[in-house]
C-alpha cells in the first residue's frame, strides 16, 4: 500500500484457525484505527520470529481469531492517535510490541503504542531494521540485565546460529567472554565463527568436548533456547558456580530439576523471558542502542532470507525446519 494511504482494505496474513503453516492465508481486511497513545504504521518489512510459530500453534494459549500475526516491523508512521505527537507522521521507524498491543505486523498497516517505536537513522534500511528489536532485545537484556556476563567467563550458546544466538555470541564476545556455540551443520558453524564464537557440532560427546576445551572445568553460563533435548548436557557441562539459563523451549519444555542435584557444584538454573515491563528504562536504552548498532555496524544482524508477505507460510516452515541462519524477514 504505497503513499501512506489509510482508506479501503489492506492486505494481511490472517489466521482463521490454529494449526500448521497452511493456516496463514493472504486476505483483505479493514485498516486498523490507532487509539489513544497509538500510531498507525505503513509496514515495509516485518520480522518473523519463532514465537510467531508458537502463537500460530497455540503452544501457550489460543490467539483470538481471526488473528494477524507479528509484533515486529519497520516502515513509516502515517497516522497518530489522540495524545501522540503528530511529528511522528512521515518518520521511518522500527517497532516491536507484544500482541494484543500491536495489531499484527504481517500486514500492510499496523497499529502499535507510541512507546514501541524507535526512529531509524539515515542509511539504515527497513529490512535490516525489521530484524533488530525482538531478537536484539532478548539477547541484550538477557546478557546485560539478567545474566550479567563478565569478561572472565566461558559461555556456551545453544542454537548459536539462530537470530538470538548470533547476537548473543556477538554481545558476550564484546564483553570479553569466551563463547562456544552449538550448531548442526557447517554453514551454521561458519556463521558462529564469523560472529566471534567457537562452533561445536551437536553430538553424544558434546559434554566431553566442552570439558576438553575448558581444561576439564566446564562453562560458567549456558544460554539454552532449545529446552528438553539439551537440558541434561547443559547441566553436565557447567563449571562450579555455573548457571543454566533457559530462554526458550523450541525442542520441548525442560524437565523439573531436583535441587539436590545442584549442590555438588553449587550450580544454578534460571530463566529469562522478554518482558520489557520488568525494567522499562533498560529496555528503552537497549532499543535505541540496538538500532544504533545496526546502523553503525557494531552488531551484525544476519538476514537469512527475505520473502514476500504472501509467502508467510513458507517462512514459518523454514523456521520450524531449522533451515535458517539468523533472521527471516517478510517484505511488502
Amino acid at each position: 500500500m504505497a503513499g501512506g494511504a489509510t482508506v479501503g482494505p489492506m492486505r494481511a496474513i490472517v489466521m482463521q484457525r490454529v494449526g500448521g503453516p497452511e493456516v496463514l492465508e493472504l486476505a483483505e481486511v479493514p485498516v486498523p484505527t490507532p487509539g489513544p497513545g497509538d500510531v498507525l504504521v505503513e509496514i515495509h518489512a516485518c520480522g518473523v520470529n519463532f514465537a510467531d510459530t508458537e502463537r500460530r500453534r497455540a503452544v501457550y494459549r489460543p490467539p483470538p481469531l481471526p488473528w494477524i500475526p507479528g509484533g515486529e516491523g519497520a516502515g513509516v508512521v502515517v497516522e497518530t492517535g489522540a495524545g501522540v505527537d503528530p511529528a511522528w507522521r512521515g518518520r521511518r521507524v522500527a517497532l516491536y510490541a507484544l500482541p494484543p498491543s500491536v495489531s499484527g505486523t504481517y500486514a500492510e498497516l499496523a497499529t502499535c503504542p507510541e512507546a514501541a517505536l524507535v526512529p531509524l537513522p539515515e542509511g539504515l534500511d527497513v529490512v535490516t531494521a525489521a530484524a533488530v528489536l525482538a531478537q536484539g532485545l532478548t539477547a541484550c537484556l538477557m546478557i546485560h540485565r539478567a545474566v550479567r556476563i563478565r569478561a572472565d567467563q566461558v559461555v556456551l550458546v545453544h542454537a548459536a546460529a539462530g537470530g538470538v544466538g548470533l547476537l548473543a555470541v556477538q554481545l558476550a564476545t564484546q564483553l570479553g567472554a569466551r563463547v562456544l556455540g552449538t550448531v548442526s551443520n557447517d554453514a551454521k558453524a561458519e556463521a558462529v565463527r564469523d560472529a566471534g564464537g567457537e562452533p561445536l557440532r551437536y553430538g553424544d560427546d558434546l559434554v566431553d568436548r566442552v570439558h576438553a576445551l575448558t581444561g576439564g572445568r566446564g562453562v560458567d553460563v549456558v544460554l539454552d533456547s532449545v529446552g528438553l533435548p539439551t537440558q541434561v548436557a547443559s547441566l553436565a557441562m557447567l563449571a562450579p558456580f555455573g548457571e543454566l539459563v533457559h530462554f526458550g523451549d523450541a525442542g520441548g519444555f525442560p524437565a523439573p530439576v531436583n535441587p539436590d542435584d545442584l549442590y555438588a557444584r553449587s550450580i544454578k538454573v534460571s530463566a529469562f523471558g522478554l518482558d520489557e515491563r520488568h525494567d522499562p528504562v533498560a529496555s528503552a536504552h537497549a532499543r535505541r542502542a540496538l538500532i544504533a548498532a545496526a546502523a553503525d555496524g557494531s552488531l551484525t544482524f544476519r538476514i537469512s532470507r527475505t520473502l514476500p508477505l504472501a509467502e508467510a507460510a513458507e517462512a514459518h516452515r523454514l523456521i520450524e525446519g531449522r533451515a535458517t541462519i539468523g533472521k527471516l524477514v517478510l517484505t511488502l
